[in-house]
C-alpha cells in the first residue's frame, strides 16, 4: 500500500483535491488526512467512510501526531495554509522520509510585481520556459519565503521530490467536504452587500489568471496518478511548478460582471454599480473592513498575476469547467442563500 497523506482536507483547495482523489479510484493508495481541529472530522468520514483515515492534531502543526505522519507517508499532498506557513513547512522537511513525494500547494500571487499595481501587464509566466525567473525571486514576492522551503528539501534529503502547484485567482463551488466557496470573488460580494456598493479597487486594468476549483482538484489527481505509475513523467525539484489556469479577466472586467447579479439579487441597487461610484481607496477600505484588510486586499485587487500552466497540460490536464464569467450569479446566489446540496 502507498501511504498519502493529505492536509487541508476540510479548506477548499484541499478538500476538492481530497475528492478528486479518491474518485480517482488509484489501486493500493491509503488515505489519511490530518486535521487541526477534530469538530470538522464527521463530514469527511461520512463522505468517505472506510477509505478516508482522518488524524487530528490539537496543537495544529506542531501537534506531534502530525510528525509522525510525515514521517510513515510516501506521498504528501499539503493543502492546508501551506502557503504562508512556516511551521507546517518546517515539521515536514524535518520529518519526512527518503523517497517522498511532496505535493506543496502555493499560488500565483507569487509573480506578483507590487511596483506594478493597477497597470495593465501584458507578460505572461511560463511554468516551463519562465521557470528560472519564478525561482530565483527574493522574499519580496509573496510565498517566496516558504516556496525556498520546500525546495531545500531536495537539497539536503536528495531522495525526496517536491513540487509546487500554483493556482491563480479560483472560482466556482467545490466538491470538498466542508469548505466549498473561495476567497477572492466572495469577498468582494460580501464587500458589496456591506457597504450596499460594488466599486472597482483603483483603474481595474490589473489582472489574474483564473482557474475554476474542480480543474485544480484535477491536477492534484493526475499528479498522484502519474507519480504512482511513471514518476519519470513528472518535473520535479526546481523544474517542479504547476501552474493551473483556464483564462485570465482584469479586475475592472471582473467587478463589472458582479454588478448584474448582485442588481438582480437587490444586494445592491442600479444606481450603486461600479461605472457609477468612485473606486475604492485603502482610506475606504480602513474605516469599513480596518487596517489588516485594507492593507492586504487593496493590493491584492490591484495586482497582476498571468499564469501559463504547460506543465500540466503536458502531462494531459485540460481545464473542462465553464469560465469564470458564467459562474457570477451562482456566487452571488452562494452567499446570499449558502449551499442547497
Amino acid at each position: 500500500m502507498t501511504k498519502l497523506l493529505l492536509t487541508g482536507a476540510t479548506g477548499y483547495v484541499g478538500g476538492a483535491a481530497l475528492d478528486r482523489i479518491i474518485a480517482f479510484n488509484i489501486p493500493d493508495l491509503e488515505v489519511t488526512v490530518f486535521l487541526r481541529s477534530e469538530s470538522k472530522a464527521a463530514p469527511i468520514l461520512a463522505k468517505y467512510p472506510g477509505i478516508v483515515t482522518v488524524k487530528v492534531g490539537k496543537a495544529a502543526y506542531s501537534d506531534p501526531e502530525f510528525s509522525r505522519l510525515v514521517k510513515e507517508a510516501d506521498i504528501i499532498v499539503h493543502a492546508g495554509d501551506s502557503s504562508d506557513d512556516s511551521v507546517s513547512a518546517d515539521v515536514i522537511s524535518t520529518n519526512i522520509k527518503d523517497g517522498v513525494l511532496l505535493i506543496h500547494t502555493s499560488g500565483t500571487y507569487i509573480l506578483s510585481d507590487f511596483t506594478e499595481l493597477d497597470q495593465k501587464i501584458s507578460r505572461k509566466f511560463d511554468d516551463e520556459r519562465d521557470i528560472e525567473t519564478v525561482t530565483s525571486w527574493g522574499l519580496e514576492h509573496p510565498h517566496r519565503v516558504i516556496d525556498i522551503k520546500i525546495l531545500d528539501i531536495h537539497k539536503f534529503k536528495p531522495t525526496v521530490n517536491t513540487i509546487i502547484v500554483c493556482p491563480p485567482l479560483i472560482y466556482g463551488v467545490s466538491t470538498g467536504p466542508v469548505n466549498r466557496v473561495s476567497q477572492q470573488i466572495p469577498l468582494l460580494i460580501q464587500l458589496a452587500a456591506e457597504t450596499k456598493a460594488n466599486r472597482l479597487f483603483g483603474t481595474g486594468h490589473a489582472s489574474w489568471s483564473n482557474v475554476h476549483i474542480n480543474d485544480v482538484a484535477e491536477l492534484y489527481a493526475i499528479l498522484v496518478k502519474t507519480y504512482l505509475q511513471d514518476a519519470s513523467k513528472l518535473a520535479v525539484n526546481d523544474q517542479g511548478y504547476y501552474f493551473v489556469e483556464n483564462g485570465e479577466t482584469s479586475w475592472k472586467d471582473l467587478i463589472s460582471a458582479l454588478d448584474e447579479p448582485l442588481v438582480k439579487y437587490k444586494v445592491i441597487d442600479s444606481q450603486h454599480t461600479s461605472d457609477k461610484l468612485r473606486p475604492w481607496t485603502e482610506d475606504d477600505l480602513k474605516e469599513v473592513r480596518g487596517q489588516q484588510f485594507a492593507k492586504r486586499y487593496y493590493e491584492i485587487y490591484r495586482s497582476n498575476s498571468s499564469s501559463k500552466a504547460t506543465r500540466a497540460r503536458k502531462l494531459g490536464w485540460q481545464p473542462k469547467e465553464k469560465d469564470v464569467y458564467s459562474t457570477l450569479d451562482e456566487a452571488v446566489n452562494v452567499y446570499l442563500n449558502g449551499l442547497s446540496d
